[in-house]
């Protein structure tokens, strides 16, 4: 059983192991990753430390039970981003849309979970391999096999295409995310991001069709 203060709420077996990752992660919203601790999550739920320390070993195994849920709904954001690219005529073209939809779901989802999305690799679940970054990841290098298979990726910057491309759009999120980026210059600087990783894989900037 778990063990709530006599104060506190009932849950139910199941209940506190979601209820504690939910309020962690509301913690790192509003604090980053160092407001995040077990025993401040016991006393928001109004439960004893004990409890939660059934359900993680440690505030870091927490931290990365979080960082790891951030991650997979990045990547679903840049799924859905990608999904909503109608297919046209040109197998070229829909390719680079999909690929620059990619990017841009990656840098907006940073812009609007600026704390969360900083704290996402910072941790890793306990015992597992993970390859680079799961879904976010896949999704990159299934975009540059449509690409490649479309005949649009530079051969000569075909083998570093993965790394430059996360690294580049990583590096502006991570900009993003810490501020320094002001938000008049946001929607300017995902646009030069976009267009140089584009001209530097393809060879070519793709202009977004019109509506």
């Amino acid at each position: 059983m778990l063990t709530p203060r006599s104060k506190g709420r009932d849950y139910h077996h199941g209940d506190l192991r979601s209820s504690a990752i939910a309020a962690g992660r509301e913690m790192i919203k509003k604090g980053g990753i160092n407001a995040l601790g077990l025993r401040k999550v016991a006393e928001r739920l109004q439960v004893s430390p004990a409890a939660l320390y059934r359900h993680f070993e440690d505030a870091e195994a927490l931290q990365a039970e979080i960082c790891a849920e951030v991650r997979q709904e990045l990547g679903e954001c840049m799924q859905s981003a990608r999904d909503l690219i109608p297919k046209g005529r040109s197998e070229s073209l829909n390719a680079r849309l999909r690929f620059r939809a990619l990017g841009h779901a990656y840098l907006d989802f940073a812009n609007r979970n600026k704390k969360l999305f900083e704290s996402a690799f910072l941790f890793r679940l306990h015992n597992q391999n993970h390859e680079m970054d799961g879904l976010a990841w896949n999704l990159l290098n299934e975009s540059l096999d449509e690409l490649r298979s479309a005949g649009e990726l530079v051969a000569k910057t075909d083998e570093e295409a993965c790394m430059l491309a996360w690294s580049a759009v990583h590096g502006l999120a991570t900009l993003v995310a810490q501020d320094a980026i002001r938000t008049d210059q946001y929607e300017q600087s995902k646009l030069q991001i976009m267009n140089g990783v584009e001209r530097a894989l393809t060879g070519k900037v793709t202009k977004p069709p019109t509506l």
